[in-house]
């Protein structure tokens, strides 16, 4: 199974990856800092903002939306069948 992924997701995956890493680092130093050596960073905070990222990121640059819009499946020209037309109400 071959995945393609896009000129813009790559590079958008790896600032969020980036960014969740950094933030990770960020909350081991000050729990270190405070509670002495041994001390774990905030995985779901690091997590979380590097989703945020992500998400932010692919709506700023458009990432996946080279989908071309899909048609109308009805034909033209075709009225719309009874059963197709749910409580029309008279004006």
């Amino acid at each position: 199974m071959t995945l393609h992924i896009d000129h813009v997701s790559l590079p958008v995956l790896a600032v969020g990856l980036l960014v969740g890493y950094a933030v990770h680092q960020h909350t081991r130093a000050v729990a270190g800092a405070a509670a002495g050596a041994a001390a774990k960073g905030d995985l779901v905070g690091a997590i979380g903002a590097a989703a945020a990222v992500i998400t932010a990121l692919f709506l700023l640059f458009g990432g996946g939306g080279s989908a071309a819009a899909e048609s109308d499946s009805r034909p033209t020209g075709h009225a719309l069948a009874s059963h197709q037309v749910r409580a029309v109400r008279p004006e």
